[in-house]
């Protein structure tokens, strides 16, 4: 029987196993990498839900679509693919906005009213104001580079707390959501990001966005500007992003993403105290966000098994 292999970036929980191998009974067997599967039963996979190492794809001769448990999936990709034109590449856009834009939302606001430095003195107990509240995110200017599913609805929430927002996309749109004040394309950026309170970074993995806010555009940024990054950390010249951080130019940062991940323990970063470092967990519940991604996968494993086209593969030339 022809075979599915779950490649889990992090464990999917029984009840979802369960409900894949129910939807694909009779027609593909399901072999969970957790069970340390065999070179030889590697051998006669024919799909991947998750994010198959190279190593393990190199095991896969027969292999024939990828389903990447993850909307970005630059370890498939770049100037040397990994991953053969063959095989067919899908990934879980639209699974993870609501939990990502809650995540910078939150952290956006702590930078905002200085909470990590009351955080730090409640863990000396002490009762008393640093001098600081900071202003409210209401007719603050946030300027989301990267308007997909993830910035898109992170750009709603901050407009609807009464946010000036703006977006900037890689290609013109003829019209703005209602949440936008305004769009650029991606060529306008150095406007977009003028006299910006906060810039937001949504951005996935590709040889475009890499150093996209780059020391010159740091340097220029409004001063005491904050920025919240959960795309990639190469997005961002993070040298420079130290130094405007040390001089104060910029008034703080919010980090999801890094490089390199895992973030050496002697970076200036952990030392700065107008900082906040998360460890790429921004994706938070994964309860349900399992369930989105096991939902639309098994959708286009219909598709597949019916020999219809997937609503959308990755476009392997722009990298998501």
């Amino acid at each position: 029987m022809k075979k599915i292999t779950l490649v889990n970036l992090w464990p999917l929980p029984e009840v979802l196993k369960e409900k894949i191998r129910a939807a694909v009974a009779g027609k593909y067997e399901v072999i969970d990498i957790y069970d340390n599967p065999s070179d030889e039963q590697l051998a006669g996979c024919e799909i991947v839900f998750g994010n198959a190492k190279p190593d393990i794809i190199a095991k896969m001769p027969v292999l024939k679509w990828v389903h990447a448990q993850t909307a970005g999936v630059d370890i498939y990709l770049g100037s040397t693919p990994r991953l053969s034109n063959d095989i067919l590449l899908t990934n879980s856009t639209g699974a993870y906005g609501v939990p990502i834009a809650e995540h910078m939302l939150t952290y956006t606001l702590m930078l905002l009213r200085h909470s990590h430095e009351y955080i730090a003195q409640q863990q000396e107990k002490k009762w008393g104001f640093i001098g600081k509240t900071g202003p409210t995110l209401y007719g603050r200017r946030v300027t989301v580079v990267g308007m997909g599913d993830i910035g898109g609805r992170y750009a709603e929430l901050c407009h609807a707390m009464g946010a000036n927002v703006c977006g900037v996309v890689r290609s013109p749109r003829t019209q703005a959501p209602l949440y936008v004040d305004r769009l650029y394309t991606t060529a306008q950026i150095d406007e977009a990001l003028q006299d910006a309170d906060i810039v937001a970074l949504a951005l996935p993995g590709t040889g475009e966005t890499v150093g996209i806010l780059s020391h010159e555009r740091l340097c220029n940024m409004k001063k005491g500007a904050l920025i919240v990054n959960v795309g990639r950390g190469t997005a961002i010249d993070q040298d420079a992003l130290i130094k405007q951080l040390q001089n104060g130019h910029l008034g703080g940062a919010a980090l999801d993403v890094t490089t390199p991940e895992p973030l050496p323990q002697d970076s200036p970063l952990w030392e700065l105290p107008n900082v906040l470092i998360t460890p790429h967990v921004s994706h938070g519940g994964r309860d349900n966000t399992n369930e989105v991604i096991v939902d639309k996968f098994l959708r286009y494993f219909n598709d597949y098994i019916a020999g219809r086209e997937f609503e959308r593969l990755v476009n392997r030339d722009i990298g998501y």
